[in-house]
């Protein structure tokens, strides 16, 4: 990996089952769970990551929910791709006992076969 541009700071490493809080955006801040793979992260994870929102007031469960300790709820069906700059404080980690599970899940709801 080469050296962040001149006048660009080096962002810390961004992993699989980090969640992370953004700046502020139109309506607050928004925590994501990042769910786009390590391989992904290390080649693109300095300018993008695939997340999942994260719903911070409340603990939700079903099919499509993801408990985060310290975070909320991961919404797993809300993929997006966030702007790595956006991501500006690790706030919590999915326990590794759920990475399969939530790896899984994203999976099969952008249609895995």
């Amino acid at each position: 990996m080469s050296a962040p541009a001149p006048g660009r700071t080096e962002l810390p490493g961004i992993r699989y089952g980090q969640a992370w809080e953004s700046r502020d955006e139109v309506l607050g801040s928004i925590r994501y769970l990042v769910v786009s793979s390590d391989a992904y992260n290390l080649a693109f994870g300095d300018r993008r990551v695939i997340a999942v929102e994260i719903d911070s007031r409340a603990v939700y469960e079903g099919a499509y929910r993801e408990p985060v300790v310290d975070a909320g709820t991961a919404l797993l069906d809300r993929i997006v791709w966030v702007a790595r700059s956006h991501l500006v404080e690790l706030v919590a980690e999915l326990h590794p006992d759920r990475h399969a599970h939530v790896a899984r899940v994203v999976r099969g709801l952008i249609g895995d076969l």
